[in-house]
């Protein structure tokens, strides 16, 4: 199975359920990218468009390349109006967008599913001499304290394939040899208030979620539902994340 392939049938549950980024994301990337009005900007793994939607608050204009056509298609179905937005097939490494036409690469939740030396030679085709590169993630607090823990421990008991998540399922050896040794890291406190249906469905659209026929989902289910009774206060749960940014330049 592909990479993108992972999230085939749980577009619906990621677009939904999966945190947004804090308002704070925009002026941040207008402040230390230069985002504005008049950039060009490319966001690969574009995914349903979550990061897409902040970018797209900058009035600039936007590629959005995705290789999962199920994702394609609700992105589509958000933005595909937008006139400043266009939606395309393709991946990190093969993005079929002109070569020195971008002034501002983004990938949201992405760019751990990339092949970095492959994505680096795309990326340095297409970005115009001087343009950056953005990776973005929203990463789950690590504490002792919360329903931070408690989703931890019920996942990685029933979830087979459960890995960390975000940034930390980047080598930072990887991030130093993208970014030619030199980039700068900003972080920001964001965080998710659901009710139990939304835990599920934040759960079920994870690359490493048990499918929804699996006998041990049930558990998982039950797990999730005395971690959540546990935790609650008026009917939500919060998870609690880090918005991290990381920006650089991949020409030498």
């Amino acid at each position: 199975m592909s990479n993108w392939e992972r999230f085939n049938t749980r577009s619906e549950n990621y677009d939904h359920y999966r945190p947004r980024y804090p308002s704070e994301l925009l002026n941040l990337l207008k402040k230390v990218a230069d985002l504005g009005p008049s950039s060009i900007v490319a966001d690969i793994g574009s995914g349903t468009g979550l990061l897409a939607e902040t970018i797209l608050g900058s009035g600039c204009k936007l590629f959005c390349i995705e290789p999962n056509e199920e994702m394609r298609n609700v992105a589509l179905r958000k933005l595909g109006k937008k006139s400043n937005c266009l939606i395309l097939d393709g991946r990190a490494e093969n993005t079929s967008l002109p070569g020195n036409s971008i002034e501002i690469i983004t990938a949201g939740q992405a760019f751990h599913w990339f092949e970095p030396k492959e994505t680096k030679r795309e990326f340095k085709r297409i970005l115009k001499q001087g343009g950056r590169v953005v990776l973005v993630w929203n990463t789950r607090r690590k504490s002792s304290e919360g329903f931070n823990p408690e989703y931890e421990r019920v996942v990685k008991q029933y979830s087979r394939e459960y890995h960390s998540s975000g940034f930390e399922a980047v080598d930072l050896e990887v991030m130093k040899e993208f970014y030619n040794g030199k980039f700068d890291s900003y972080r920001i406190k964001n965080y998710q208030r659901l009710n139990l249906s939304g835990l599920f469905g934040r759960y079920l659209s994870s690359s490493y979620a048990l499918s929804e026929t699996d006998p041990t989902l049930e558990s998982l289910k039950n797990g999730l539902t005395e971690a959540f009774n546990k935790n609650e206060i008026d009917g939500h749960v919060r998870i609690e994340y880090e918005t991290e940014v990381f920006v650089g330049r991949v020409d030498k």
